[in-house]
């Protein structure tokens, strides 16, 4: 699973470096090291209250925003 991201996800990992909305980046999933945050919140948890990962913040999310 290699959805793109909201454009609104953030992430950086010690394997895969800094990480914005939209970028597909095979292996995020997994990784357990990345520190993942939403820029609308500058926090862990997004605008719905859920939490921030790379498998969640995709398309069908009610908070989620195409990259442009």
């Amino acid at each position: 699973m290699d959805n793109k991201r909201c454009r609104f996800f953030r992430a950086k990992s010690p394997y895969h470096g800094a990480i914005s909305g939209g970028d597909p980046i095979i292996g995020l999933n997994d990784d357990n090291l990345a520190n993942c945050w939403c820029v609308k919140t500058q926090g862990p948890a997004a605008p719905d209250n859920g939490y921030v990962a790379p498998a969640l913040c995709i398309e069908g999310r009610t908070c989620f925003v195409t990259s442009a």
